[in-house]
């Protein structure tokens, strides 16, 4: 198929609870909040982007103010990231061919990782889940086909993401990557220490220190 037309779901709904007190979503990376810099690999690939946060969540509002995306709350401050998915569902047309859902705090992806992976979902004429792997471990964003996506954005009773993926793994395609770039994110500060030798040099700028 042609290039596969996408809408984006970035959630950044976290409250960093194993961070120590900063907000992860906003540590520098280059220069700009992490969470701008995530939401900016989608835009820059020219692909509509909502992204998901905490509700009256100013600086997120703030880091991403002059990109062209749609910011909605999640209400829950209890909620898991299958939660905000499913808002981010509820937020979007599904009109094109797939739905890609991706994670705030993963600063090592690029744009021609993003594009492989695209590239990945199209090769599957854009009918299987795809889903970046390394060495056997399962990593992010996630494609869904906008059918598969419909049919998890209206079940009742409500399906996480996860399981809803997990029950349809015959139709998962998993896309081998030679790099450790879709598995790596931010949990903790000794992960953005070791993911962000900028950031962390930084010291009050990245908060690490």
């Amino acid at each position: 198929m042609c290039s596969p037309r996408l809408e984006v779901i970035l959630l950044a709904a976290g409250h960093s609870r194993r961070m120590g007190g900063i907000d992860k979503r906003l540590i520098a990376v280059g220069g700009e909040p992490l969470v701008r810099r995530s939401a900016r690999l989608y835009c820059d690939l020219g692909l509509p982007v909502v992204v998901v946060a905490r509700a009256d969540d100013a600086a997120i509002a703030d880091a991403l103010t002059g990109l062209d995306v749609r910011l909605i709350a999640n209400p829950d401050a209890l909620a898991e990231q299958g939660a905000s998915a499913l808002l981010g569902l509820a937020a979007c047309e599904l009109s094109r061919d797939g739905a890609l859902i991706a994670l705030a705090d993963q600063p090592l992806l690029t744009g021609p990782d993003i594009a492989w992976l695209i590239a990945e979902f199209g090769s599957t004429g854009g009918a299987r889940l795809c889903i970046p792997r390394h060495h056997g471990a399962r990593g992010n964003p996630v494609i869904l086909p906008t059918p598969f996506a419909r049919v998890l954005r209206d079940a009742r009773p409500v399906v996480a993401p996860r399981t809803f993926i997990d029950a349809h793994a015959a139709a998962i395609h998993w896309c081998e990557a030679d790099h450790p770039r879709f598995t790596e994110d931010i949990d903790t500060p000794d992960d953005a220490r070791r993911l962000l030798p900028q950031a962390a040099s930084q010291g009050a700028d990245s908060g690490l220190d």
